[in-house]
């Protein structure tokens, strides 16, 4: 006699129907947090980067995948052109500071004659720790096992 062992699995779709609504609420409360951050990030960067004629903190912006505008918005003393591009990747789930004013970069870094100025990488580093504990947030609460 041949040992034998049946096992029957029900809930199948009720589980994967589970799984889809759990990933919706989780990827909805990722946008949420991601979005209020990147806009802290830009004021951040704003008040810290250095202002000759305003031009570069106009052009400072926030742009997102998925987002309507082919570039970040930018303020009065922008010229055409300013702001950034839209990035690519899971709609609304990437953010991206910053300005495509030709000296932005001369300024955050610096050059061999000038020293930097840097206004992204403070900005975004003050909220690096907050950022980071909100996901976890987001994901601890339904990590209980047992």
């Amino acid at each position: 006699m041949a040992d034998q062992v049946t096992v029957k699995v029900g809930g199948i779709s009720e589980a994967i129907k589970n799984l889809k609504r759990y990933q919706f609420i989780k990827t909805e409360a990722c946008k949420i947090c991601l979005k209020r951050h990147a806009f802290n990030i830009e004021r951040a960067a704003k008040e810290g980067v250095h202002v000759d004629t305003g031009r570069l903190r106009a052009s400072i912006s926030v742009n997102w995948a998925g987002s309507s505008m082919s570039e970040g918005k930018t303020g009065a003393k922008a010229e055409p052109g300013d702001g950034i591009k839209k990035p690519s990747g899971p709609k609304e789930l990437v953010y991206v500071v910053g300005s495509n004013v030709i000296y932005a970069p001369y300024q955050e870094h610096g050059t061999k004659r000038m020293d930097a100025r840097p206004y992204l990488y403070p900005a975004y580093f003050m909220y690096e720790g907050e950022i980071v504990k909100d996901i976890g947030k987001i994901f601890k609460k339904d990590m209980r096992l047992g």
